[in-house]
């Protein structure tokens, strides 16, 4: 049963990787994808911070992926 888990365990961060690997980028959390916000007024809208107005975030697969490499 060990050895069985070990094997689904290494399978998922295959996939973990192969899937950062295809899709590098996330919706950006505090956004949601949009990379903008409403101002306090509500009449204009602002850029993101966290992703800087694009919507998309790195994954953290991703960046360790460009550490490796």
């Amino acid at each position: 049963m060990t050895v069985e888990a070990v094997l689904v365990a290494l399978a998922l961060i295959a996939l973990y990787v192969i899937a950062c690997i295809i899709w590098p980028f996330a919706p950006c959390g505090r956004c949601n994808g949009a990379g903008r916000f409403r101002s306090p007024s509500g009449k204009a809208w602002r850029a993101c911070r966290r992703c800087r107005g694009s919507g998309r975030k790195e994954r953290l697969g991703r960046k360790l992926l460009t550490l490796i490499k």
